[in-house]
Parts: structure tokens; C-alpha cells; sequence
């Protein structure tokens, strides 16, 4: 009988927020961090089909964390022991009408008449819809839609770095009829089709190989959202403004609670600088350690773009 590979180890409290950060940039992530309650210490969890691909995830991750030196426990699981602990920690999720839907829960996970539903399958627990970075975008695209008493058919909606393309499926699933997503990651466009072959009753979505400044063209987009990290969203602040149509909404994610303040400031000026006749409304929620910021456009003179 096939048999898979779970490892573990225990780890100090101060690295579970950078664990996080890097995890968050991998969309097919074999990794989990638990803890069982709050008082017990966390365990750095990986489910690998054998060694060899054990063994590579391991030396990437110390190459990042090298003060990860300790050995990892390793047990052999059967398949349906795998299966299950997949189950545990991608979990189907929702948001008022939206529903986002692991395969392994599609034919048993009940969802209204009326519901707007994502099948995915991309990994252990990013990818998912289950990150909390995502659920905030997913949230804002919810408020956009119920803010229109109709979608307009030439309103333009783009998933910046999309990863597994969640986001822009969502976005689809709601009745926006042009989205596109694009990531630099081939990797990941390969999980966006794949996961847009899961879902028959979304229509075609456009998904590409680009980069902030490749798939960002000028004055083109009315709902952004750009959901990579702090040390991307600033050096790449002028490319994400300057695609903007005048009353656009911008929703930046992939921000620690940390690093809120720092982005915020930075977009404010960034703002002033490139579109000093704009005025616009800044919004942020938080969920877990992680945080958005919603730039909305109320009035913009399309020249000083």
C-alpha cells in the first residue's frame, strides 16, 4: 500500500510570523504551523509524497530560516490518514453569497440556491481561499458588488500576482464579466487554469505571465487588487497607481499589522504625488496578524493621470 510522509517539528513562538510571511508567497504550500491551544507550543507541520521531495522542501526552507537546524520527526502515514489531514487543514469557507470549496468537500459540502461557488485545489492551506490575506480582498470585492445596482460590462477587474487565481475566479463567480489575473510565476498560472477547469459554470478567465510592470498597463483598471507583500506594494507603488481609471478602487493586501502604518503613509504620498487632483478615501481591516488597505478614487481629472 502507498504510504506518504508527515514530518514535524517544534518551534519558537518569534519565527511563526516570518513563517507565515514566507509561506504566504508560495500558492501549492505542503507546509502548516499548529498549535492546539494557546498555551502550547507551535509545530512546524509538512505532508510530502516521499523523501526525496521531504528532503528538497526542508533544505529550501533552512536556507531561508537557517536557524531551523533541529531534526524533524518523520512518520509514515497511509493514504487516508493523508487525506484527513488534508481535510483538517483546508476546510471549506464563505462570505455571504461567495463559497469557496476544497475538491475533496465538493460532493458533500451543502451551499445555497443563490450561493456564487469556487472549487479549488492548490496545496495545503495557501491557495485556498483560507489565507487570511485573501478573505480581506474577497470581502472588498463582495462590498464593490453589493455597492452596484448593476455591473457595468466595460468595468475592468485585475487580480495583481493572483497565485492559484482564487480572486479572480471570484470574481467571475460573481458576475463581473471582464477580470483577468496574471502572476510571474508559471508555476502558479498552471494552478490558475487548472483550478478554472474545476469550476465549468465560470466563464473563460483570462490568466498571464507578467509582472507589476508588464501587467499593469496605464489608466486601465477600475477594481485592483494586488495581494503580494509590504516589500513589493512599495517599490511598485507608482506602476500599481498610475493603472488606475479615475474612481477606481484599489485593495492592497499581504500587509502584517506591523507594517500597516509604514504602507499606508507611503500610498498617501504616493497618491499626492502622482494624482494631486484626486481625492480619495482610505479604508483598512484587519484579520488575524494581517491587514488590507482600500484606496478608493472619489474624483479624479482623468488628464492628470
Amino acid at each position: 500500500m502507498t504510504v506518504r510522509l508527515k514530518i514535524s517539528l517544534e518551534i519558537a513562538s518569534d519565527l511563526v510570523e516570518a513563517l507565515e510571511s514566507y509561506f504566504f508567497e508560495s500558492e501549492a504550500c505542503p507546509w502548516a504551523l499548529q498549535q492546539n491551544t494557546p498555551t502550547d507550543p507551535f509545530y512546524l507541520i509538512g505532508y510530502f509524497k516521499d523523501e526525496t521531495e521531504s528532503t528538497g522542501y526542508i533544505q529550501s526552507l533552512r536556507m531561508e530560516f537557517p536557524q531551523i537546524q533541529n531534526d524533524f520527526q518523520i512518520e509514515s502515514i497511509e493514504p487516508k490518514e493523508w487525506q484527513d489531514a488534508y481535510k483538517s487543514f483546508v476546510k471549506p469557507w464563505s462570505d455571504r453569497s461567495l463559497h469557496w470549496v476544497p475538491l475533496w468537500a465538493k460532493d458533500t459540502y451543502k451551499t445555497p440556491a443563490s450561493a456564487q461557488v469556487v472549487y479549488l485545489d492548490a496545496g495545503m492551506a495557501f491557495g485556498t481561499g483560507s489565507h487570511e490575506t485573501t478573505q480581506l480582498c474577497a470581502s472588498r470585492l463582495l462590498d464593490y458588488v453589493e455597492s452596484m445596482p448593476e455591473i457595468p460590462a466595460d468595468l475592468k477587474i485585475v487580480d495583481a500576482g493572483c497565485g492559484s487565481g482564487v480572486l479572480a475566479l471570484s470574481a467571475k463567480a460573481l458576475g463581473f464579466s471582464s477580470v483577468r489575473g496574471f502572476d510571474n510565476d508559471p508555476d502558479a498560472i498552471k494552478v490558475c487554469k487548472e483550478n478554472l477547469d474545476y469550476n465549468p459554470h465560470i466563464t473563460t478567465t483570462p490568466f498571464s505571465i507578467d509582472d507589476l510592470n508588464t501587467g499593469l498597463p496605464a489608466e486601465t483598471i477600475d477594481f485592483l487588487m494586488v495581494n503580494i507583500q509590504t516589500d513589493v506594494l512599495i517599490p511598485f507603488s507608482s506602476q500599481i497607481i498610475k493603472s488606475l481609471r479615475p474612481n477606481a478602487v484599489l485593495i492592497l493586501s499581504g500587509i502584517l499589522e506591523s507594517e500597516l502604518s509604514l504602507l499606508q503613509n507611503h500610498y498617501e504620498n504616493a497618491f499626492q504625488e502622482i494624482l494631486p487632483n484626486a481625492s480619495v478615501k482610505i479604508d483598512s481591516r484587519r484579520k488575524g496578524e494581517w491587514s488590507d488597505l482600500m484606496v478608493e478614487i472619489i474624483a479624479c481629472d482623468a488628464k492628470k493621470i
